[in-house]
């Protein structure tokens, strides 16, 4: 975690001292899925923590934003009548998303691209108890798409959608109810605060 921030401030940092870019901070929350475990709906909860830079592209109401962020993702069973989810994983990716935004005179901005990510670590448990049966990819890389709202001078809100292209776990376990390789997909509801422009 410390890595990470010390990542955040040298990307704000670089940003700053250059002219015509935006940079800021995002955070939210998540909720994600996996298909393949045998469960369905986005019932594991997570958070989005990160920074951007924005680029625009002269001439057009577009811009290329990049950015680093904490995302946790994962898969849970809802919880039964004795208050315990059956099954959950949780993974920690650090993720590099780039999009390409195009704005609107409203203030909403379309964005689409792809997120880059690395499993930082992950944890599965079945009827609480820990198991390590068969360890997720390392590498991640998510199609990603969503919204933007500027409703306030140096605040938006975004929406944004994620599924994974490449498989996340190859093989399935001795649980899975479905035989087949894992994706993960994922919503998630954030504010970004710009702090240059």
């Amino acid at each position: 975690m410390r890595k990470l921030l010390i990542a955040l401030i040298l990307l704000l940092t670089n940003s700053l001292s250059a002219q015509n870019f935006d940079a800021g901070f995002v955070g939210g929350f998540t909720m994600s899925q996996i298909s393949g475990d045998g469960l369905a709906g986005f019932d594991k909860a997570g958070a989005r923590i990160g920074a951007y830079i924005s680029y625009p592209i002269p001439r057009k109401k577009m811009n290329f934003e990049v950015g680093m962020q904490y995302l946790q993702k994962g898969s849970r069973e809802p919880s039964g009548k004795n208050g315990f989810s059956n099954y959950s994983m949780d993974m920690h990716y650090l993720e590099i998303p780039f999009t390409l935004n195009y704005a609107f005179k409203n203030g909403l901005i379309i964005e689409s691209g792809f997120g880059p990510g690395i499993l930082v670590s992950y944890k599965e448990k079945i009827n609480q108890l820990e198991t390590y049966a068969n360890t997720p990819n390392t590498f991640a890389l998510d199609f990603i798409c969503g919204i933007q709202y500027q409703f306030l001078n140096h605040l938006k809100f975004n929406l944004r959608y994620g599924n994974s292209l490449i498989a996340i776990r190859k093989e399935d376990v001795k649980n899975s109810l479905e035989n087949r390789d894992w994706y993960s997909s994922m919503v998630t509801f954030a504010l970004m605060y710009q702090i240059s422009r």
